[in-house]
């Protein structure tokens, strides 16, 4: 198979089975290190649920990665702009940064949105936002430098998170994020085929170099980006930085009373 990220030749990696049932072969690429599944054909059984049953993480990794978000935006974007989360999912990270004061909006148009009602944003009526954010997407993209640049067309600064697979990559049995049980981890990057990426879309690429990075034409320090996005340096800026809440503008835009 061809790498769909370099488009070089990739080897055999390893084959397992995926969702219990189908025996899928992986292919590794030994020109950037992007690990991906021969076609997917499962996808629609993985799919019946848009978020999977054995995501028992999702409200931690929300409420992590709003925290950080919001130190990101304070240190490197303009914090009164508005922003977009792309695969929003249920909108709880919308609603998290809303209540914190930063107008942000979801788009995902295959998971209900139960937590931020009339903050979708629509595809047709596409404009640039100030920062696109995209936690858990990357590496369910089947065609993922098309889905990328489809991405970008947001923002041309993309936060995502993506789990960075040890060297040498551990065997499909041995890591958990290869998804084996969900079979929704499609494509998994190594950092140089994010590399690789920013390249093909005229970007720089900072990453904390586990699961956190960030695309931009911005150029930033990455010593002070790994530091914004780490614990102790996103704690911090979340109690210095402080912004007037939209939950009551949001409760007055839908129901058109004030709070008391």
């Amino acid at each position: 198979m061809k790498c769909n990220i370099c488009s070089g030749e990739t080897l055999p990696f390893q084959q397992a089975m995926v969702r219990e049932k189908y025996s899928v072969q992986y292919f590794c690429c030994p020109n950037c290190g992007f690990i991906q599944t021969e076609s997917p054909y499962w996808l629609g059984e993985a799919y019946t649920e848009a978020i999977n049953t054995s995501d028992v993480g999702l409200v931690a990794r929300n409420l992590e990665t709003a925290r950080v978000t919001k130190a990101v935006i304070s240190v490197f974007f303009k914090s009164a702009a508005k922003f977009v989360d792309y695969g929003g999912g249920y909108g709880l990270f919308v609603r998290l940064l809303r209540d914190s004061g930063f107008d942000f909006y979801r788009y995902d148009t295959f998971c209900a949105n139960l937590f931020a009602h009339g903050l979708d944003v629509i595809a047709s009526e596409l404009q640039k936002y100030e920062l696109v954010t995209a936690f858990e997407v990357f590496e369910h993209l089947v065609d993922p430098m098309q889905d990328i640049a489809a991405i970008a067309k947001f923002s041309e600064n993309i936060l995502f998170t993506t789990n960075i697979p040890p060297t040498p990559p551990p065997s499909l049995e041995n890591w958990w994020y290869y998804g084996l049980d969900h079979g929704q981890h499609v494509s998994l990057y190594s950092l140089t085929s994010l590399s690789v990426v920013a390249a093909q879309l005229n970007l720089h690429l900072y990453s904390n170099r586990v699961n956190l990075h960030l695309l931009t034409k911005q150029v930033i320090l990455s010593p002070l980006f790994r530091f914004v996005v780490s614990g102790p340096g996103s704690t911090l800026l979340n109690l210095v930085v402080r912004r007037r809440s939209l939950i009551a503008a949001d409760y007055f835009r839908i129901s058109g009373r004030k709070l008391e």
